[in-house]
């Protein structure tokens, strides 16, 4: 029986005590049935995300195994900014340096606040944060200070479950819209990994295309003959075949070319704290 939050949280870079030393859509309702901490309890943190796509934004939580961290998700959000067309700005800049990273350090907030049951309406669906070229803990560069984010719709959530089996064959999730595609490795329990790459169609490829509409579910894929591990993940210029697992048909392959690697990090997610 998975318990609720404890006294026990991550005393690290990203609650809300320690921040300075360091800085919609209505949800689906099977990620409801997932949401474990009671908001009472639940501490409020700095939730780091990694920031990805350009004409459609998505924004990657940066998990790790211990409370009040330990969940996976994707949001589709808009952002907005004093400084101008927030979404411009982050792009032009991306496209200007060339850089592959970059992320937000939200104000302080409650994950179980982005969720709630069928017919209600989530405690949060704006945030406030700084977005930054790189990394926010690693001596990343402030391009928007204040940035609000407006959440469209949550693509993905789920807790970590150190009872969890990991999965043999290397499993990812698909996300995006129109022309942007990307995956970001689905996390199970530590040792693991965070990936996320941008891929395309194999020019020529028969079957399944990932539409609009399957995206919008982020779709859990098997990486054929990978295995779930850091040394086996996706690279630049790798052609694979795919297929789905959940979110999509059964016993159909797709082909993708691996295109750009946006982030990538195996430290964060090396250990895990149990709460009992």
């Amino acid at each position: 029986m998975r318990r609720p939050w404890t006294a026990v949280f991550r005393t690290a870079c990203r609650t809300e005590k320690d921040r300075g030393k360091c800085r919609p859509r209505k949800p689906r309702t099977s990620f409801v049935t997932e949401m474990i901490p009671m908001p009472d309890l639940e501490p409020k943190a700095t939730h780091g995300m990694v920031v990805v796509g350009e004409e459609t934004v998505y924004l990657s939580h940066m998990p790790m195994f211990m409370a009040p961290h330990a969940f996976q998700y994707l949001l589709e959000v808009t952002l907005q900014s004093a400084a101008g067309d927030a979404r411009q700005l982050y792009v032009d800049d991306r496209r200007t340096t060339g850089t592959a990273v970059y992320t937000l350090a939200p104000e302080p907030f409650r994950i179980s606040d982005l969720i709630a049951p069928e017919g209600q309406r989530p405690k949060l669906t704006s945030f406030t944060g700084t977005l930054f070229r790189g990394h926010f803990e690693r001596g990343g560069v402030e391009i928007l200070d204040p940035v609000t984010v407006e959440v469209q719709d949550i693509v993905h959530f789920h807790p970590f479950d150190h009872h969890a089996s990991r999965p043999a064959a290397l499993n990812y999730l698909a996300f995006g819209k129109g022309k942007e595609l990307f995956l970001a490795h689905r996390i199970t329990k530590a040792p693991d990994f965070d990936h996320h790459i941008a891929v395309r169609p194999v020019p020529g490829a028969t079957g399944t295309v990932l539409t609009d509409d399957l995206l919008r579910e982020g779709p859990r894929l098997e990486i054929t003959g990978r295995a779930d591990r850091p040394e086996d993940r996706l690279h630049e210029s790798d052609q694979v075949t795919v297929r789905f697992l959940e979110g999509g048909p059964a016993d159909v392959d797709l082909q993708l070319t691996v295109g750009r690697e946006i982030y990538e990090e195996e430290g964060d997610l090396a250990t895990e704290i149990h709460i009992h």
